[in-house]
């Protein structure tokens, strides 16, 4: 079989000059946590997401957990539950794990592959803590329908922004949605800082809890008073380095050219590959897509394997974004009913797009779909 000359991975780092000059700057000075680029990262995250207050932590996940931290200490439900989905990393279901709370899968779209607002409706009872809902690879989930769900039955709305950063549905952006939004900065993510995470609220109550929780409890140097501390509940070591912040802020300030460049790469996928034989996601009007991810569907469960081995043996690494968090060992005792989800798991393939990669890499990309194409129709 014809291969490209190097593999062709679903991602690759945006390092650039301009970036590697922050992290120069970060070494010069010598203060390698939680200095002036973590509040430049946090600053600039509550613009982009229209919220108040903005925390950088050492990972998505990190962020994740403190949410779900904080909303059990506050809540007086005795058997809580949370509400996300199958088709997400799963981060998002151990939420609920964390805080030993039961998990409830709702669906998703057929069309968008984004979590369903009349699904997660439907799972809503007095025990529901939160609803973590998920943005997918680049397109938002029905915003305006998920926040009227939220509000309805006064249930905290988490907004997972990590897949979209900047992306538009309903008047809304991400991270603007939810009453907290979460972002991870995962090297395979827009603003890619190896690892590194945020919290975006518009309480500020919030964001000095949140403070003193990613840092062993210790209160925001705010708060403090003479020269000891009292540490007064359970926390976490979830401080962010400013190695990863410099890397985060340069992506930041950097970020709309790095989606346009992922948006022309999908836009020559649009044009040319055979979707008479794929499956693309949809995009809803007044909505924009980021592209975090490209996912296409082959036609049946059993050409998946095959078609992610055919792109191998060609040097392009495609992958599986996501297998079912539902269909996982470690979340067997949970119940779901999510049949689209089901479907979409089984056949969903991420297909390579990052701000670098080359017209030949995208040429031969196309090529080797569109074979495969031609040889199981």
């Amino acid at each position: 079989m014809k291969k490209f000359s190097k593999p062709i991975p679903y991602m690759r780092n945006n390092i650039d000059e301009s970036t590697k000059n922050l992290v120069i700057d970060v070494l010069d000075n010598q203060l390698i946590t939680q200095g002036k680029y973590v509040e430049l990262v946090e600053n600039k995250m509550s613009e982009l997401n229209n919220k108040k207050f903005s925390i950088m932590t050492a990972n998505g996940t990190a962020s994740l957990h403190l949410v779900a931290h904080m909303l059990k200490n506050k809540s007086n439900i005795k058997k809580p539950n949370i509400i996300t989905t199958p088709l997400t990393f799963v981060a998002d279901a151990n939420f609920g794990r964390y805080i030993n709370a039961d998990v409830k899968f709702a669906d998703i779209d057929k069309h968008t592959w984004t979590i369903s607002s009349k699904s997660v409706e439907s799972l809503v009872d007095e025990n529901t803590l939160a609803i973590v809902a998920p943005h997918f690879a680049g397109l938002m989930f029905e915003a305006e329908n998920m926040i009227k769900v939220a509000k309805k039955y006064n249930i905290t709305l988490v907004e997972d922004a990590c897949h979209a950063p900047n992306a538009i549905r309903d008047g809304f952006t991400a991270g603007g949605v939810g009453d907290l939004s979460t972002f991870s900065f995962h090297a395979t993510k827009h603003i890619g800082a190896g690892e590194g995470g945020l919290i975006s609220t518009n309480s500020e109550e919030e964001y000095f809890e949140f403070s003193t929780l990613r840092s062993h409890g210790l209160p925001h140097w705010s708060k403090r008073t003479g020269y000891g501390y009292d540490i007064k509940e359970l926390a976490f070591n979830y401080r962010p380095n400013e190695i990863a912040a410099a890397i985060a802020y340069s992506h930041i300030l950097n970020l709309n050219e790095l989606i346009d460049l992922r948006i022309k790469i999908a836009q020559i996928y649009d044009k040319n590959l055979d979707f008479s034989f794929f499956q693309k996601q949809q995009i809803p009007n007044k909505s924009t897509h980021v592209y975090h991810l490209y996912p296409i569907l082959v036609p049946s469960k059993d050409l998946r394997n095959k078609f992610l081995s055919f792109l191998k043996d060609a040097n392009i690494f495609a992958q599986i974004h996501y297998p079912a968090i539902n269909k996982m060992t470690g979340f067997s005792m949970y119940n779901s009913n999510t049949p689209i989800s089901d479907d979409i798991t089984e056949r969903i393939v991420s297909i390579p797009i990052f701000p670098t990669l080359t017209k030949a890499e995208q040429d031969f990309v196309v090529e080797k779909i569109n074979e495969f194409a031609k040889i199981n129709s």
